[in-house]
């Protein structure tokens, strides 16, 4: 955390650590389930890098919309997803935010602006373009948000919306969360250029410590405000940690030991703060975490006992 950074009031420094403990305590609910095949989607957890959705949303507004991609439960929590869907979903239920036919990969709420997350790498940056052109073209006042990794920087889609979106000057939002690994290759072996310096020539760039919440919420506040106001693209780049392995449920061990995980956490690094500044103590730390693990055992037992899809619904919604 940079030193002298402005706190932000109690209320919502509470929303903040709600989210994230929230996006936290559910990836690690599905940790012992995802050996028993009774989650019927693969996991590509965001433990350790909540900092970045939640310093995000807390800057959109219902209407904004978002695409993401294959590790998507982190911004569509902070986006304010129903857990009761999202984990019907998970579970391949009729329930679910996609009526069971996306899994973890493919999650939609429309209402809340999220209109669908992709499992090809960069596939969600070209839908956020699409959102944001829609919204210029018809005067919404709202403004899209492409959420994305640093992996798929690599993608030809990526920088044809790069180019595309200051060319028409539309109200995108880039946010690329950069934890070094596309799958699990090092950026200094994927990236030629620092990827910075490229989005810079095309439109206002932001640079962020993603383990860091309230660098990221002043920083995602500027870049919001810069888009919603000028109406024109900006690119924000979240250096981040990546806890887990690519896929599944192991730490990576290698990229992130114990050390490093604890040094770069950042709900710790809240909480730390909220302590200090009387926001909270350990005891209403332990109140918040006690009505999350509520919340999402009651959405586990709505996915439990929610139907699945019957036959006849198959080719429905095609």
């Amino acid at each position: 955390m940079k030193k002298n950074i402005q706190i932000p009031d109690q209320s919502v420094c509470r929303w903040m650590l709600k989210k994230m403990l929230l996006i936290r305590r559910f990836s690690e609910f599905l940790i012992p389930l995802y050996p028993t095949d009774v989650l019927v989607t693969p996991l590509h957890l965001h433990i350790g890098q909540e900092a970045v959705p939640v310093g995000l949303c807390a800057h959109l507004e219902r209407a904004d919309t978002i695409s993401f991609s294959h590790r998507s439960h982190g911004p569509a929590l902070a986006k304010g997803m129903n857990i009761r869907y999202l984990m019907s979903e998970l579970y391949g239920k009729i329930t679910g935010c996609s009526r069971s036919r996306g899994g973890s990969m493919h999650l939609v709420e429309p209402e809340l602006g999220m209109h669908g997350s992709s499992a090809i790498v960069g596939g969600g940056i070209a839908l956020g373009a699409g959102m944001a052109l829609a919204a210029k073209l018809s005067a919404k006042s709202n403004i899209s948000v492409a959420y994305f990794g640093d992996g798929a920087t690599n993608t030809g889609i990526f920088w044809e919306t790069l180019n595309f979106s200051a060319l028409k000057k539309i109200p995108l939002l880039f946010v690329c969360e950069h934890n070094d690994l596309a799958n699990n290759m090092p950026a200094q072996k994927h990236m030629f250029a620092d990827l910075l310096t490229v989005s810079n020539a095309f439109m206002e760039s932001f640079k962020l410590d993603g383990t860091d919440i309230l660098d990221t919420y002043y920083g995602m506040e500027n870049a919001v405000n810069y888009v919603r106001t000028t109406k024109k693209p900006a690119f924000v780049l979240c250096k981040t940690r990546r806890w887990m392995n690519h896929l599944g449920i192991s730490y990576d061990e290698v990229n992130c030991p114990a050390e490093t995980r604890k040094q770069h956490c950042p709900i710790q690094k809240l909480q730390t703060i909220m302590l200090s500044k009387g926001f909270i103590d350990k005891s209403g730390i332990r109140e918040i975490i006690n009505e999350i693990d509520q919340k999402i055992f009651d959405a586990d037992q709505f996915a439990q006992n929610s139907p699945f899809p019957s036959p006849d619904s198959l080719m429905e919604d095609t």
